[in-house]
């Protein structure tokens, strides 16, 4: 057993030394430790049994000693009311809609209530459509094809039921319709071209059988009377999984329909296609344009013609333009060739396809001829991320959002000429962020040519010489997820004289090929970067993971301890999850999970930074007891006695979190260990 443990840089001591300040760490439950030697054993397998009440107790006395600590820092109660004040402050954002010259978008009320406006894009004038009750909120909109009606779902928050209703812009009257068996996971419907039916899909009669067929309300009739058009159960002929959601997606100007079929988690689509004046219910005869093996993520359809967005070739993807009057894939041609950007989404307007790419981490606008030709990237107000890129086959032009890590959301118009005009639908509030200068950084993998995106904030007029403390986070996703976005909190960080660095890192498209370790390796090679070039020191850079399910902080900490004053998580995975516990273990078993568990890389004798760990129960791939073991473990290795580890949950109401509180609480404490001044710990 000794053996085991000392290959795996284990020793089974659980004294816990003095902190300075602070006082001592809770102690461990006194447990048997016995030899099993089929299994890969650990002296801090116990803290597993969540219901052991011993180690209950102890998780809840950990809880209370963070807290009191972090309850003792300085600065903490500023902190915290800056970021209520942040949170409060409305900032542009979420859809914005034009179809015939009228913008769609939502605002929010002081008292938390959601508004919908329809806003007039020659004269600016607003119409108030709808203020959603207290209780309710505001899920999607979809304006009819000629703009005169919008469907709205309004979803009952207490009971988190949908209803999908119908509103007359002409005179913000709303229809007596009520869609209320709307599918809960519905993000959009789609619109009859003359505006007198919707496409919408229908929640299963079973909950979780399936997600779903596409049904027709034709407005003003009774709801027993919408006819099933394609899903799952609506005809023998074609089957779908219990996975599949489709959606219609209908244009002004085309006498088609398009049924896109989204397979579970798969980018890849299934299309299929209908003329409007054949449908016929469940004995709709829909034509199959693409399958999943044909490699398509997106269309959109435009008159005669059909867009496709094609990873066939290259998985940055291509555009395909198809005649529907040969409606068969291998006639479409490649109209936009794959590039290294990658392509993201395009609209059709009047006179151009407008396309959003992104390269490094940043959104592109490019603007092509509907047959792909003339080929001109627009010039975008700065580098940022572009979102609800929308156009009208009857309007030249394209409107979109554009945001960066230190810019809030605008809405902007690309003019025919190709210039970009900001149109005011969305403000931005000056609450400092006019202060905050950011630098765009693009650095190399170790071992690659692959470049890796980094931006910088800082206050306007600092020197970024090392001296400050510089927050590193990262950003993982996948599409539009992946780019820069923009969060206000962010601004309470930088007015500290500090720095924040954020790192994006594209996660797999191929959700089978992910890994819990993806992003380390350019997490750790932005931190070397950032010390090596001056812009911090490892006396300064702390660091903070809040997304679920990955491994690459306790890795970094593991196997990087020198290079980070302070860690903070929120979402800690220390241990791969369903190892096999009962298989036996061979040397290079031993091995390969030492390098690839951060728990078991942790060694006795090295300099740690400090730790505040949270773990909250119910986290997929994230149990609490992976928290717990990793902090018990970090506590009695580390030989860095003026770095606290600390470790709370909310497991068994030892601790009720607040989201706000929490992050003053983290912010507070990295601020502590980096030194900054206004950040102590006080008696």
């Amino acid at each position: 057993m000794k053996q085991l443990l000392a290959v795996l840089g284990i020793v089974p001591a659980l004294a816990h030394a003095q902190l300075q300040a602070w006082g001592d760490y809770p102690a461990l439950p006194r447990q048997v430790v016995t030899e099993q030697t089929s299994t890969l054993t650990d002296p801090y397998r116990f803290l597993e049994s969540l219901s052991d009440t011993q180690v209950r107790s102890w998780m809840k006395k950990q809880t209370d000693f963070s807290n009191t600590v972090l309850a003792r820092i300085s600065g903490r109660d500023a902190l915290l009311k800056r970021l209520k004040v942040l949170q409060a402050t409305e900032f542009g954002t979420g859809r914005l809609i034009e179809v015939r010259g009228m913008q769609f978008f939502a605002r929010t009320t002081a008292d938390n209530r959601q508004q919908l406006y329809m806003r007039n894009a020659a004269t600016n004038a607003e119409r108030l459509l709808l203020l959603t009750e207290p209780g309710q909120s505001l899920g999607f909109f979809t304006p009819s094809l000629d703009g005169s009606h919008v469907a709205v779902d309004i979803v009952n928050t207490g009971r988190q039921r949908h209803s999908l209703r119908i509103i007359k812009t002409g005179d913000a009257s709303m229809l007596k319709d009520n869609l209320d068996a709307i599918a809960p996971d519905s993000k959009e419907v789609a619109w009859k071209p003359d505006s007198t039916a919707i496409y919408y899909r229908k929640a299963p009669t079973k909950i979780g059988a399936d997600r779903g067929a596409v049904w027709q309300h034709v407005l003003g009739s009774k709801l027993e009377t919408d006819l099933p058009l394609i899903g799952s159960g609506v005809s023998k002929s074609r089957r779908f999984t219990a996975t599949d959601a489709v959606v219609i997606k209908s244009s002004q100007n085309s006498p088609y329909l398009l049924a896109e079929v989204q397979h579970g988690q798969s980018q890849d689509r299934s299309l299929y296609l209908i003329k409007q004046d054949q449908l016929k219910g469940a004995a709709t005869a829909w034509q199959r344009l693409v399958s999943p093996t044909d490699k398509i993520k997106n269309a959109w359809l435009a008159g005669e013609q059909l867009y496709l967005l094609s990873t066939k070739k290259k998985s940055t993807g291509a555009i395909l333009k198809l005649d529907l009057k040969t409606p068969q894939l291998s006639a479409a041609k490649e109209i936009v060739p794959a590039s290294s950007d990658e392509l993201l989404d395009m609209v059709v307007a009047k006179n151009a396809l407008y396309i959003h790419t992104a390269e490094a981490g940043y959104s592109k606008l490019i603007k092509t001829e509907l047959d792909g030709s003339k080929k001109e990237e627009l010039t975008l107000p700065y580098f940022g991320r572009i979102s609800e890129l929308n156009a009208d086959i009857d309007t030249d032009g394209a409107l979109f959002i554009l945001e960066a890590a230190n810019a809030a959301p605008l809405s902007y118009r690309a003019l025919a000429g190709g210039q970009i005009r900001n149109v005011e639908v969305f403000r931005s509030p000056q609450v400092g962020f006019h202060r905050i200068a950011s630098k765009n950084l693009s650095i190399t993998k170790p071992g690659s040519n692959k470049q890796i995106a980094l931006t910088l904030l800082y206050p306007q007029g600092m020197e970024l010489d090392g001296k400050h403390p510089l927050l590193l986070t990262m950003e993982t996703g996948t599409g539009l997820s992946k780019l820069a976005k923009f969060d206000a909190l962010r601004l309470a960080w930088l007015e500290q004289d500090a720095v924040m660095a954020i790192v994006y890192v594209p996660a797999n498209e191929n959700v089978k090929q992910r890994s819990a370790n993806d992003g380390l390796d350019e997490f750790l090679a932005a931190a070397d970067y950032l010390v090596s070039e001056a812009y911090t020191s490892s006396a300064k850079l702390v660091t903070q993971q809040t997304n679920p399910g990955k491994r690459w902080l306790a890795q970094a900490i593991s196997q990087r301890p020198e290079l980070f004053a302070a860690a903070q998580s929120t979402a800690l995975q220390s241990e791969p999850t369903g190892t096999g516990k009962s298989k036996k273990l061979t040397t290079a078993d031993k091995a390969r999970l030492a390098s690839s568990n951060p728990y078991l890389g942790l060694r006795d004798g090295q300099p740690y930074p400090a730790a505040l760990i949270s773990a909250r129960f119910g986290v997929a791939d994230t149990p609490i007891w992976m928290s717990s073991k990793f902090v018990a473990r970090l506590q009695a290795a580390t030989v860095n006695k003026s770095r606290p580890v600390l470790f709370r949950t909310d497991f068994a109401n030892a601790w009720k979190a607040d989201a706000l509180a929490e992050q003053a609480d983290n912010w507070a404490f990295l601020l502590w260990q980096a030194g900054q001044k206004g950040f102590s710990l006080q008696p």
